[in-house]
């Protein structure tokens, strides 16, 4: 009887990862429904002889109990079933195929051979064969349905001629269905699974029985809105499932030429089993591509220093505060984080996350002319950082505190777009409203400033003096006002926020970010602290203080801060 033991007992091999030797899995040869048998092979990268193909598949097991064994000589190993059935497809019947799989050709066991492998993942793809990419048995997807939805996919690509069923529209459907099915596996959703389909030379998709070159996904995604593409039927429209396509193709174009800090943030929401992956899977995509402090995985480092650590880099590569900017209020699960650094993992829960578009936020950060700090110390001369880089030594200037919020009802729809008038039409009356309350509340402070201030805050026209009048009013409104809430400060500042702005919150302008920020006071923790500690909450964009205005001339009343 063959004796079970683990993968970093009798069955792996030693290797050397400062020479950058790696195992691969040679599959030997079968019939399909016989037992997996496998056999470890040592090579170095540096090795081009040796031709391998690198293995991209979603680790999940939706039952962790249930394990199927491959045998290594008088050895078996239980893997997950995702695994298995990857390995069973790639076998071949007559002859062994040399394949890459993180699970079984790295000890997963071993933090430090773990760290060091991971960290050359990206040279495993860059020089493997070509990519395997297992999307997973078809479920309940007859096989035909299957074929007609990546044969779609090459005609759209010019790959073939149009098939045969097109004409029959029960056919469309099952295929249209069958798109829809492969297009939302779980493979596309998990954080290593971007830089497994970019890096490999070539690459081809495994779908149970079914098979597609990469190269044709890609082409058929690019094809849709060509004006070459062929006339694809309704039906491949009316379930998402092309848009979807040439949403994820084009994320993944876009990570060949983009910086770190937007890699972070367009894979964030990838899925990791461990939250350190979001910032390990990313940094291997290309060599330009690397952080000062994390020269490599290393999974002896906990997430919150790591997510710590990561942020100060990205200030320091910045020179500002850049990298606090998009997140909308949105909190963290992460216990101790500080409220200034990134949390790449996003909370679980979806009701929590902010409604705020980053990439927008970042538009704006970059075009919008802002410089609501000019005349502050920034953090270009070099970024202090204390208490074992859990706070930010920055200067502060405090404008006022948040008196009354735009109410909003829960899960009211956002999306949209319009015109200026439009959204007056919409949200009119909860305007007016807020202008109601906040003149109940202090009647003697709501001037004729106060409703100018109102209306440059709604068209993107945030200077008095018109400096900063939006071109596109329009699209001010449908991607910054939509999405946010209005606030009105104890002193009559009118600014635009996360819908999770709340009264008493405090609104500063910091040295280093070119928009002002909301901010949450901290009690002293002592009577020795003689700076003011505070935390961050989110960014937001407030009438007339958004060209230094509210600097200017208030110099000295800038202080030194503590953002926790």
């Amino acid at each position: 009887m063959a004796k079970k033991v683990s993968w970093h007992d009798q069955v792996l091999p030693a290797i050397n990862s400062l020479k950058s030797e790696i195992r691969t899995l040679q599959i030997k040869p079968g019939p399909p429904d016989s037992p997996l048998r496998c056999k470890f092979h040592v090579s170095t990268l540096d090795d081009l002889d040796f031709p391998y193909e690198a293995l991209s598949y979603a680790w999940g097991n939706d039952n962790p109990n249930t394990y199927e064994d491959i045998f290594f000589g008088d050895n078996n190993v239980g893997v997950t079933p995702s695994l298995a059935d990857a390995l069973r497809r790639l076998r071949l019947p007559d002859q062994p195929r040399h394949v890459w799989a993180d699970a079984l050709c790295i000890n997963q066991t071993d933090n430090l051979e773990k760290s060091l492998q991971v960290s050359m993942m990206g040279r495993i793809y860059n020089k493997c064969r070509q990519g395997a990419i297992w999307l997973g048995s078809l479920g309940d997807i007859a096989e035909s349905d299957a074929q007609a939805a990546l044969d779609t996919l090459s005609w759209i690509a010019g790959d073939q001629n149009p098939p045969p069923w097109l004409d029959d529209e029960q056919k469309r459907i099952a295929a249209a269905a069958a798109l829809k099915t492969v297009l939302n596996v779980s493979w596309w959703s998990r954080i290593w699974t971007v830089q497994e389909a970019i890096l490999p030379p070539t690459a081809t998709i495994y779908w149970g029985p079914c098979e597609l070159p990469w190269a044709v996904l890609d082409k058929a995604s690019e094809s849709f809105f060509n004006d070459k593409a062929p006339a694809i039927h309704h039906e491949f429209w009316d379930n998402g499932c092309l848009l979807n396509l040439q949403g994820s193709l084009r994320g993944l174009g876009a990570s060949r030429e983009e910086e770190l800090f937007q890699l972070l943030w367009r894979w964030r929401f990838r899925s990791a089993t461990d939250p350190r992956d979001k910032v390990y899977g990313v940094l291997g995509f290309r060599q330009d591509v690397s952080l000062p402090s994390v020269k490599m995985c290393n999974y002896e480092v906990d997430v919150r220093t790591l997510y710590h650590t990561v942020t100060i880099d990205l200030i320091d590569r910045s020179t500002d505060l850049q990298p606090l900017i998009g997140r909308g209020g949105e909190g963290t699960d992460i216990p101790g984080l500080a409220s200034w650094a990134v949390d790449w993992s996003g909370v679980k829960d979806e009701a929590r996350r902010s409604r705020c578009n980053f990439w927008d936020h970042h538009h704006w950060w970059h075009w919008g002319g802002f410089e609501a700090d000019r005349g502050m110390f920034g953090v270009g001369e070099g970024l202090r950082v204390e208490d074992n880089n859990t706070a930010l030594r920055i200067c502060g200037l405090k404008l006022s505190r948040v008196a009354l919020v735009e109410e909003i009802a829960a899960g009211e729809d956002i999306a949209g777009e319009g015109s200026v008038a439009s959204i007056f039409r919409s949200y009119g009356n909860r305007w007016g409203k807020l202008l109601s309350r906040y003149h109940q509340q202090f009647p003697d402070k709501l001037s004729d400033g106060g409703f100018t201030a109102f209306l440059g805050l709604i068209t993107g026209s945030l200077s008095p003096d018109g400096s900063d009048d939006e071109d596109n009013p329009n699209e001010w409104v449908n991607k910054m006002v939509r999405s946010q809430a209005i606030f009105i400060t104890e002193d009559e500042h009118v600014g635009l926020g996360p819908q999770n702005v709340q009264p008493g919150q405090e609104l500063w302008i910091i040295g280093g970010c070119r928009v002002p920020v909301i901010l949450n006071a901290l009690p002293k923790a002592s009577d020795e602290e003689s700076d003011p500690s505070l935390t961050f909450h989110s960014e937001c964009f407030v009438y007339g203080v958004m060209k230094g205005e509210a600097v200017e001339g208030r110099e000295e009343e800038v202080i030194e801060i503590l953002l926790r």
